[in-house]
Order: structure tokens, then C-alpha cells, then sequence
């Protein structure tokens, strides 16, 4: 059954050929691809990522170009993806701290950007890290972590590789029904999917599964059916890791010339990807096994190897390869350096026309507030000349109305001077024709008294009181205000003197000679207290 499943597998890789020919494709459209853009960010990250089984070192020289262009261009998508290229290269080499590192600039990269499926596969890289440190704990974090998002995401493909994570812990806890449960469940995604490198991982496990549970015959069976699998894929990584599993099982059974045979061939494949991780392994593997043959030579030969692996990570190669990357990422850095300062400009360009934008705006503004103003001001101008138009209009009408009610008093006040001037006549007339005759003596006598019976003085003087008052509002009440002990007479004396009668027109309205008229005005002037050089006439002028 395992054999019919194993022949399947591989007639279905001949069929398909499982893309091999994927890296040299995204290799061409490179070379064809002349622009320095995003789509050359990403076919640099794709092999990259197809690099990391075959060839570690490369995947990271794809990557670091990748990061440089991503970086030139704010490509924060692109820039996420070099960091986990590169950190997958450097874990599978052996470099944990620095794969650590550029898998949490990747991690923080896609948290920033969102990316939930980005996120979860720097987050299952991260516990392969931790794994292969044996730090089961936090692995098993990582992973389950990574699992939910993937399964949020619908993304089985991944669920399933995490599955494979997870179920390679759950063997070395010697949890085997947990493992099996996750292997099953691994290779029924891949399967669906025609996922071909994730069978040959899934059987991979299955030999590691039945090397814990001491089952090697099972366990050669898995491990040499992922080694065809691995071989059929050009899976550099996986091969050398399935001769060093199978070696695994020679050492257990004790055939150590077939476990050395396998650490030897697996040490070409570990040499040809720099892989400085399966290097110690296969070393650490034959200094064993010289140890069990009493080589302590070849012990000691392998040992420092091993030693050497460990402190040293690239070869001649790979410095020829770094060198070359490091005058690529000068080269890059320049050509960032110079699309920097073209943005700068560009800016400052931007800038210099904004500012320019805003000066016209202001002095847009600046001219409409003053039009405004100047507008506002002469709006306000001819109200205030309208509003002085009708207040003079209305001046000059109570002018009138002032001189037309003052000439009507005057009229007033004169008729009534000569009426009193004829009654006197008339009665002095009278009074000597009494003397001449005294014939008519009886009539005349009663013409006289009808004569005094007209002159009415205090009735006259009230109705030109209440003329005067109409004319002149409150004139007698702040007289009185100024001097409290004036009399009616005095009153009298004031409103004549006010409208400018003479002393002789004065002492006609209230019947006195112009003697009594002088010596009035001077009792009048000492009552108001005024000084000797001010005339009553200017005092009266002053009272309105």
C-alpha cells in the first residue's frame, strides 16, 4: 500500500514537474524586466522565496536587492515580504538571530500594513526558530498563533504546513496520537491541493514519527519516499535533511558504515546550499560514529570541522557573493540617496507653489476686505450725510415752526401793546373832554368805565404766558430755579426783556412809565446776583 501510494506520488510529480521550471522563468522575466518598480520588488522576493530549498545564500541575495528597490520606493508590501525571505534564508542556514531579526521587521511590516496572512507567515517562521532551538514552548505560541489567522484567512494550504509544524513538536514530546492527528490532516490539504512539496514534508514527519516509536523499517519506508520526492523537486534543503534523518536510522540499528555513507552524501548536498545548520549536523553525525569505530583521528578531524561550521557561516563563495551584494546595495543606496533628494525638490517645488498660492489668496483676500471697508465706509458715509440731511431738514423745520410761533407772539404781544396804548388813549381822550364839557359828562363817564372794563391786564398777560411757554419750554421754571423769590411781575419783566422790547414798549404792556420800567430792570438784575458788566439781556439770552 505505502508503495502503490509512493509510485502515485511520483508518476503525479513526472506529470505535473511541480513548476521546476518556475525559478528559471521568474529568472527570465528579470532579465526582461528593465524597470526599477514594484514589479521588479516582487519577481526579486519570488526567487528569493523559491531559493530558500535550493540555494539558502541566493534566496538571500534576491531578498537584500529586493529590500534595497522596495526601500527606494516606499514599497511597504514589498519591503514586508525581502525581511521573511530573508529571514527564512538565514534559519535555514543555521543563522537564527539574524532570521530573528528580519522576521520581526517582516512581522511588524505586515502588522502596520494589516496583512493578516502576511503577519501569520512570518509568525510560523518565527516558531521554526524557536523549534529549532528546542524551545517547544514558545514554538507551539507561535504556531497555534499563526493557525488561527490562517484559518481565519481560509488559507489551507498554510494551515496544513503549520499542521506539519506543529506535528514535528509533537514528536520530540513523544505525543503521538496529537502528531498523527495534525500529519493526516496535513496530507489530506496537500493532497487536494497537489501540494508536492508539502507530501514530501508530511512524509518526512512520518519517518521522524516512526523513529520516536522505534518503528525503522516504517520510518526508511517515509524518509526515502520524501528523499525521492525532495530529489524529483530540486528540494536541496529537504534532501539533505532526509540523508541525515535516514542516517538517524542506520545509527539506531547499528549500520554505521551506511549511516556514514548517507552524513557523506548529504554533506554534498549541505556544502552545494552553505547550509550551515545541516553542516554541524552531519558533522556532529560522523565524529560519532568515528568515536563507535575508535577513529579518534577522523574524530578529531570531524570535530573541528564541526567547530569550524559552527564559527564560520560562508565560504570564499559566499564572501564573493556578499561582496558583490554590498556594492549592489551601495549602488542602490546611491540611487535611494538621489531619488531622495529628486522628492526633496519635488517638495520644495510643491512648497514654493503653495506658498505662492497662498500669497495670491491673501492678496485676494487683503483687496476684498479693503474693497469691503472702502465700501462699508462710503455706504456708512451717506447714511450719516442722509441721516444729517434730515436733521438739518428737521432743524431748519423747527426753525420755522420756531420763527412762525415767534412772530406770532411778536404779533401777538404787539396788537395787544396797541390795543392797551388805544384803550389809554381813548381814555385820556376821555378824561379831557370830561373836563372841557360837561354836557355829555354821564356818557362819557360810561364809555370810560367800559373803556377800563377792556383792559384786562393780568387776563392778557396770562394768555401771552401760556404763548410764550409754547415758545420758549420751561423758561419760567428755570428762572425760578435760578432765583426762587422772583415775583410775577418780575416774570413778566423777563419774558419781555427775552423778546428784545424796549423799555418804552415795556412799560406800555404793563401799564407803568418808562421810570418805573428802569427802576424794575435794576431791582431784577440784583435779585438774578448778576455782576455789573453782564446786561440781563445777555443772562435772559442764555436761559432756553
Amino acid at each position: 500500500m505505502k508503495k502503490i501510494y509512493l509510485i502515485a506520488l511520483l508518476t503525479f510529480i513526472q506529470i505535473s514537474a511541480f513548476g521546476i521550471q518556475k525559478v528559471d522563468s521568474l529568472k527570465y522575466e528579470l532579465f526582461k524586466h528593465e524597470q526599477e518598480d514594484t514589479i521588479k520588488v516582487d519577481l526579486l522576493n519570488n526567487l528569493g522565496y523559491e531559493y530558500w530549498i535550493i540555494n539558502p545564500v541566493e534566496s538571500i541575495i534576491y531578498g537584500q536587492q529586493a529590500k534595497a528597490l522596495a526601500q527606494i520606493l516606499n514599497d511597504s508590501s514589498g519591503l514586508a515580504f525581502s525581511n521573511r525571505v530573508i529571514g527564512v534564508a538565514h534559519w535555514a542556514r543555521g543563522s537564527y538571530d539574524r532570521g530573528l531579526e528580519y522576521l520581526l521587521e517582516g512581522l511588524s511590516l505586515y502588522t502596520r500594513l494589516d496583512d493578516k496572512l502576511g503577519r501569520a507567515n512570518c509568525l510560523m517562521n518565527i516558531g521554526l526558530i524557536y523549534s529549532d532551538r528546542s524551545d517547544n514552548k514558545s514554538a507551539t505560541e507561535y504556531f497555534f498563533e499563526a493557525l488561527k489567522l490562517f484559518e481565519e484567512e481560509g488559507a489551507e494550504n498554510r494551515s496544513a504546513t503549520t499542521y506539519v509544524k506543529l506535528a514535528t513538536i509533537f514528536i520530540s514530546e513523544r505525543k503521538f496520537s496529537a502528531a498523527i492527528d495534525f500529519l493526516e490532516r496535513a496530507m489530506n490539504i496537500h493532497g487536494a491541493d497537489s501540494f508536492v512539496y508539502g507530501m514530501s514534508e508530511v512524509l518526512n514527519r512520518y519517518g521522524l514519527l516512526n523513529i520516536a516509536m522505534e518503528q525503522y523499517d516504517s520510518a526508511n519506508f517515509y524518509l526515502e519516499s520524501s528523499l525521492e520526492v525532495s530529489k524529483e523537486i530540486e528540494d536541496i534543503d529537504g534532501v539533505t535533511k532526509n540523508h541525515i534523518d535516514l542516517a538517524e536510522v542506520a545509527l539506531r540499528t547499528g549500520n554505521y558504515s551506511e549511516a556514514e555513507q548517507l552524513l557523506q552524501e548529504g554533506l554534498v548536498y549541505a556544502r552545494k546550499i552553505h547550509s550551515h545548520k545541516w553542516l554541524k549536523e552531519i558533522y556532529k553525525g560522523l565524529q560519532q560514529i568515528a568515536r563507535r569505530n575508535g577513529d579518534l583521528e577522523k574524530a578529531i578531524e570531524f570535530y573541528d570541522q564541526y567547530t569550524l561550521e559552527k564559527d564560520s557561516i560562508f565560504n570564499e563563495e559566499t564572501l564573493k557573493n556578499l561582496t558583490k551584494l554590498e556594492a549592489e546595495l551601495a549602488t542602490a543606496e546611491q540611487r535611494r540617496q538621489l531619488v531622495a533628494k529628486e522628492k526633496e525638490i519635488l517638495i520644495l517645488e510643491k512648497e514654493y507653489e503653495l506658498q505662492r498660492i497662498r500669497l495670491i489668496i491673501l492678496v485676494i483676500i487683503v483687496l476684498a476686505v479693503l474693497i469691503t471697508s472702502l465700501l462699508i465706509v462710503r455706504n456708512r458715509r451717506l447714511i450719516a450725510e442722509k441721516k444729517e440731511e434730515k436733521a438739518k431738514e428737521e432743524a431748519d423745520k423747527i426753525k420755522r415752526d420756531l420763527e412762525s410761533k415767534n412772530r406770532e407772539l411778536v404779533s401777538y404781544t404787539v396788537n395787544f401793546v396797541q390795543k392797551n396804548q388805544l384803550f389809554e388813549e381813548l381814555t385820556n381822550s376821555i378824561g379831557d373832554l370830561k373836563k372841557k364839557s360837561k354836557d355829555n359828562a354821564k356818557e362819557l363817564t360810561s364809555m370810560e368805565r367800559t373803556i377800563r372794563r377792556h383792559l384786562q391786564i393780568d387776563r392778557d398777560w396770562e394768555d401771552f404766558k401760556l404763548r410764550f411757554e409754547n415758545l420758549h419750554t420751561g423758561f419760567f421754571d428755570k428762572l425760578l430755579a435760578h432765583e426762587s423769590g422772583l415775583t410775577g411781575n418780575d416774570l413778566k419783566l423777563c419774558a419781555l426783556v427775552k423778546m428784545n422790547f424796549n423799555i418804552k414798549e415795556i412799560a406800555d404792556m404793563i401799564g407803568i412809565s418808562t421810570e418805573s420800567v428802569k427802576t424794575a430792570r435794576y431791582r431784577l438784575k440784583k435779585k438774578l446776583n448778576l455782576e455789573s458788566d453782564i446786561s440781563i439781556n445777555d443772562f435772559l439770552n442764555t436761559v432756553e
